[in-house]
């Protein structure tokens, strides 16, 4: 399963982010949220967060790193219900570390959906378009 396109939306009075219908088609009833990379939340399927558990249970916990890392990741993570109306309730905590204000855009990124300050967005994905070709190059086709 993967998730693609990319949403505008806001917060309402509490919190609260409607998940746009072709993503909530994809995702059931229940999700998982935590910290994304680079200040953003990230937002997966129940199944696909339990795959990311079972990999870091692998792991070696006397590795300071992976401790380190799996103190985060758990202790910055809540499972979600997706309520009647397409909802689903970011905490305070997550929306002040990731600076996260209003309004956000949705979107797509492979098996999970990332949630994004707009204003912080816009800039990311100036630089992102900036780099595409030369970061195509290098990942996708290895040259």
């Amino acid at each position: 399963m993967f998730f693609i396109g990319t949403y505008n939306h806001s917060l309402d009075e509490k919190s609260r982010v409607i998940m746009p219908s072709k993503l909530r088609e994809q995702l059931g009833t229940k999700v998982y949220i935590n910290l994304g990379l680079d200040k953003c939340l990230a937002v997966y399927p129940v199944e696909t967060f339990e795959k990311i558990v079972a990999k870091m249970s692998s792991q070696n916990s006397n590795d300071p790193k992976v401790r380190a890392y799996k103190r985060t990741f758990f202790a910055n993570s809540y499972q979600c219900e997706i309520d009647k109306q397409g909802r689903i309730q970011l905490t305070k905590e997550s929306l002040e570390k990731c600076l996260i204000k209003k309004d956000v855009v949705i979107i797509g990124a492979d098996d999970k959906i990332e949630i994004w300050d707009r204003e912080r967005y816009k800039t990311l994905e100036e630089e992102n378009e900036l780099a595409y070709e030369e970061n195509a190059a290098n990942l996708i086709f290895g040259e």
